[in-house]
């Protein structure tokens, strides 16, 4: 069942009573610390007899940044079931990302302790500088969904006595009249961006058995079906990839039973193609053993994974046929196995790119960077990209580095780059920039080839110097390596056990500075 999100000016108790049916709606209220209640929450406190008040004091709630509290009503009140407390700590030190902290343990507190069903979440009284009602509702949309999403899985009975997982079936926000239109326009967007970044994680956590490179080019050309004729979509099959010449997707695709596919997306505004051409390019390996050098066992455990830059990509593209920028985007993915075979590349193998580079296989399990080189190549020559960004779950060493809440970027234009850590801020997925030291350039020098794949140095540095030798005179670039923050073991936050569908959100607010929504 699909969570149904919506906007009203009405009163809170009347809100609360048009609760569906029989059942009954939990209230979720924030409050701040070093403040008595006030607004909605005053209210609410009121419409309880001073109950949340008597609770606050026998319990000894302080209202600390990110700390929640469920408290049961006695259900003589219509419609109203519990109430939830999360505190967002001072009102003047909050962020939008801390907001976001709070709304998550919030959301996951209203799933897993209260057992919510209904939510009524009032925004009425919200007064925070350098917010907004719209911002605020998107947000609230974005972690509802998110934190509502249950990992696609082929279970066919509950684990001994253990529960099903609750599952959100409506969020009602109260604002007023005023704001009303502002209110519904972040839930637009909420939705728009949290719908995408599930498909996404829909996409990662299917069995790579299922989501072979056909599937990601099927699931592309729905992509475009879907968009009334908005998003256009170009399959190459393996004779294609050959005619053109991808010799570095075709190398790891060696030792695979299942084809490769080029997949091309193409959006243009309305007004016709504008500059800048912005090209996207995601990382599309729906299996990595490593190749030859083969990972072991807990290093191939989550490999199916390895196409979430192509998950990413994929599905902001999506979201073109509402968000209708004014610029001309194109999206590529090289998707492909890395397996093994007695056809499989070698250490020592020498190949040759669609760019004419030559490059020597120092490490068969360093392939992303190669099926990469040939897209991005063909963005910028075929296409005509004139700023591109590629997402990729390309080295180990970027969680080395920044651990699994932060992704790694680097590029080659320090106007450009600065842009996206700014659109990554705004969307709360934390990036930070690697410097690309140009003494670490020389590392990908091959010997009996132009390049080496596996290269020595900084491993997400060097790999990313790799793929800026496929980069333009001319052209701003940006590599974002998510291996770090694309897939949780464990569930965290709004993320649950699998893909996290990053960058979806980052990539959409890109979109957004050209869009009149």
């Amino acid at each position: 069942m699909k969570l149904t999100i919506s906007a009203t000016s009405s009163r809170l108790d009347s809100a609360i009573k048009r609760v569906a049916g029989s059942e009954r709606a939990n209230l979720l209220l924030v409050v701040f610390s070093g403040e008595k209640l006030s607004g909605q929450a005053l209210a609410a406190n009121d419409l309880t007899s001073g109950l949340i008040q008597r609770r606050l004091k026998q319990d000894g709630f302080q209202a600390k940044f990110v700390q929640t509290k469920v408290i049961d009503t006695d259900l003589t009140i219509p419609g109203l079931d519990k109430i939830i407390l999360v505190s967002l700590g001072a009102r003047s030190k909050l962020t939008l990302n801390g907001l976001r902290e709070a709304l998550a343990e919030a959301f996951t507190t209203a799933r897993d302790l209260a057992g919510a069903e209904r939510l009524v979440f009032p925004l009425i009284d919200v007064d925070l500088k350098g917010f907004t009602v719209e911002e605020f509702a998107q947000v609230v949309t974005e972690y509802a969904i998110l934190a509502d999403y249950e990992p696609n899985h082929k279970k066919t009975r509950t684990w001994q006595n253990e529960a099903p997982r609750t599952h959100l079936k409506s969020l009602k926000m109260l604002c007023t009249s005023g704001t009303l239109t502002a209110a519904k326009k972040g839930i637009l967007i909420g939705r728009l961006m949290a719908d995408a970044t599930n498909r996404a994680r829909n996409m990662v956590n299917e069995s790579s058995n299922v989501m072979t490179p056909r599937k990601i080019a099927a699931i592309a050309k729905a992509v475009a079906a879907d968009s009334g004729g908005v998003v256009k979509c170009q399959v190459f099959d393996l004779a294609g990839i050959k005619k053109l010449k991808m010799g570095g997707l075709l190398a790891v695709n060696r030792g695979s039973e299942n084809p490769p596919t080029f997949i091309v997306l193409s959006y243009d505004p309305e007004i016709g193609v504008t500059n800048p051409v912005l090209g996207l390019v995601g990382k599309g390996i729906t299996f990595d053993t490593g190749g030859l050098n083969a990972k072991d066992w807990d290093g191939m455990c989550d490999m199916k994974n390895d196409m979430g830059g192509a998950a990413a990509v994929l599905q902001v593209m999506s979201t073109l046929s509402v968000l209708k920028p004014q610029i001309s985007v194109r999206a590529v993915i090289a998707a492909s196995e890395n397996l093994i075979d007695a056809k499989a590349m070698r250490q020592g193998d020498i190949l040759k790119t669609m760019a004419g580079l030559t490059v020597e296989i120092g490490h068969t399990d360093a392939e992303g960077r190669l099926t990469l080189a040939d897209a991005l190549h063909y963005v910028q020559e075929v296409c005509g990209a004139t700023r591109v960004i590629d997402i990729a779950t390309l080295t180990g060493d970027v969680e080395t580095a920044l651990g699994d809440k932060v992704s790694g970027i680097m590029g080659n234009h320090e106007r450009f780059t600065n842009e996206v850590l700014k659109c990554a801020d705004i969307a709360g997925e934390p990036m930070h920039a690697l410097p690309m030291f140009e003494g670490y350039r020389i590392c990908n020098k091959g010997v009996r080839a132009d390049l080496n794949n596996s290269g020595t140095g900084p491993g997400a540095i060097t790999a990313g110097w790799f793929l800026r030798e496929f980069i333009k005179d001319g052209v701003s670039w940006v590599h974002m390596d998510v291996a770090g923050t694309s897939f949780r073991r464990h569930d965290d936050g709004v993320d649950s056990t699998g893909a996290t569908g990053v960058t979806v959100r980052t990539l959409g607010q890109i979109l957004r500075q050209y869009s009149k929504l």
